[in-house]
């Protein structure tokens, strides 16, 4: 118990001890991340591939792109292996905050007997999100739609500019909303792997678990995840930044090459590799920091480590000097 340190903590408490167990069990959490990361490889350069350069988005070859079927294969495939993922980075971090020594391998195989329910999870929370932001924003377009049909149908046809402004307006604020509620969802269920984990709990109460354990401390979750998201990005960017310079540079020749996409993306997968454990630590500390303030666990942890006290010593065994 000497080396836990069971106790409600401040944002920057929080980041301290983030960036504490990221530093002091560094090649465990970037050992868990690399496996999903490895994964990503092929999909990124199937990916820059198609579309012929990193910096090519949004346009019809890229958006072909991303919804054809290998695409979607390699997706699905990156999104399980993920989802594993981060339920090994979720039992290495609470090995390593409650002064256990986590390990890689240890850590996956303790995701082996909930496997399906850690994917139900994932899936069930990350269509929730998807539903809900573009509903509203389908909802939105429709309504700009109705609006723009309305204004052509009163015989405006000379504000044609203020129309498709209005509704472009109309279109911009919805994603922007929508986004936002998707974020504030996103909030609600933050700590519901972990909840899922520890608790040997289902998919849909892991979900309302972490609805209770956050109500109240989701501004404080957002601050925490924001920063380090941020962080996460800036290293993803470091990565790839050569890469989206050389790639600006060739943009007018066209001669981006099949290993320069390669490369790319082997870049971003290291990068995620180094950085991706952060948001999970995080995740991990608030699910506990919650359960500290809410229900005691510091001392529900005291008292279950006093009722199993270490063994004592074989007769006949000599005390250390």
């Amino acid at each position: 118990m000497e080396n836990v340190e069971l106790r409600p903590m401040s944002l920057g408490e929080l980041l301290d001890h983030t960036f504490s167990l990221y530093r002091n069990h560094f090649w465990v959490f970037v050992g868990i991340m690399a496996i999903p990361s490895c994964f990503a490889i092929p999909m990124n350069f199937f990916l820059f591939s198609k579309q012929g350069s990193p910096l090519v988005i949004g346009t019809p070859r890229a958006q072909a792109a991303v919804f054809s079927l290998s695409y979607l294969i390699f997706a699905t495939i990156f999104a399980l292996v993920y989802a594993i993922a981060s339920g090994a980075a979720t039992h290495a971090v609470a090995d390593a905050y409650l002064g256990r020594a986590p390990s890689v391998r240890g850590s996956y195989e303790r995701v082996r007997g909930r496997f399906w329910r850690l994917i139900g999870l994932v899936s069930n929370v990350g269509l929730r999100m998807l539903a809900i932001f573009l509903g509203v924003v389908l909802v939105a377009a429709f309504g700009g739609g109705l609006a723009g049909a309305a204004m052509a149908g009163a015989g405006r046809t000379a504000d044609q500019t203020t129309m498709v402004l209005i509704v472009g307006l109309i279109v911009v604020v919805a994603v922007l909303a929508g986004a936002a509620l998707a974020i504030f969802i996103g909030l609600r269920y933050a700590v519901a792997i972990p909840a899922l984990l520890f608790e040997n709990i289902g998919a849909l109460a892991a979900i309302r678990r972490s609805v209770r354990l956050t109500k109240g401390r989701r501004g404080h979750i957002f601050l925490a995840v924001l920063m380090t998201s941020i962080i996460g990005y800036v290293g993803v960017v470091i990565f790839r930044g050569p890469f989206w310079l050389a790639a600006a540079l060739t943009a007018r020749t066209g001669h981006w090459t099949d290993w320069l996409n390669f490369a790319a993306a082997a870049s971003a997968a290291v990068g995620a590799s180094l950085t991706g454990p952060l948001l999970m630590i995080i995740l991990v500390l608030c699910y506990y920091d919650a359960r500290i303030r809410k229900e005691a666990f510091d001392l529900q942890f005291m008292m279950a480590s006093m009722d199993n006290p270490p063994s004592a010593p074989a007769p006949g065994a000599t005390s250390p000097a």
